[in-house]
């Protein structure tokens, strides 16, 4: 496990670099405790390069977790902005992102958005249709500045291609 408590910020950087090439998901959860009151510029932007660098599938879970707990609130947007910039694959969790979306401000809904514009995976059937009809509901309870988000996202939700059922 990474000790990010180190009074050396040189030491610290030294082992975030070897957290990039050989760092576990099970390090995530002190990374994301340190991000969310950051002391050191330098250390907060080689963690984010780390998070944004994994291709782990096991980390799609934590994630998610995070961007749900009310203790990640801070770097809620980034963590959301990593789901749409990694190749990682988020299509199982397409309601949070709906939910986000609608509820979200303006910041997290733009995030929101574009995770769902760049999910490449297929969809399933049933959950499409379910978030369909969510973006649809709430196209009138939203203000003006989100609903072509939501008309769009309805839109590229509807066109997605379905998983092939088991």
């Amino acid at each position: 496990m990474i000790d990010l408590n180190l009074k050396d910020n040189k030491l610290v950087l030294e082992n975030i670099e070897k957290l990039r090439t050989k760092g576990s998901i099970n390090d995530l959860p002190a990374i994301l405790d340190y991000l969310i009151s950051p002391v050191h510029i330098e250390i907060e932007k080689a963690l984010y390069a780390f998070i944004f660098d994994i291709k782990d599938p096991k980390a799609v879970e934590p994630i998610i977790a995070a961007i749900q707990n009310p203790k990640y609130q801070s770097i809620q947007k980034k963590l959301i902005e990593f789901c749409w910039q990694s190749s990682l694959k988020f299509a199982d969790h397409l309601g949070l992102f709906v939910d986000l979306l609608i509820k979200g401000d303006f910041e997290i809904a733009f995030e929101a958005f574009t995770v769902i514009e760049n999910m490449e995976e297929n969809l399933d059937p049933k959950s499409k249709e379910n978030e369909m009809r969510k973006l649809k509901n709430a196209i009138s309870t939203v203000g003006e500045d989100r609903k072509g988000w939501l008309h769009e996202a309805f839109h590229m939700i509807e066109q997605a291609e379905e998983k092939a059922p088991n």
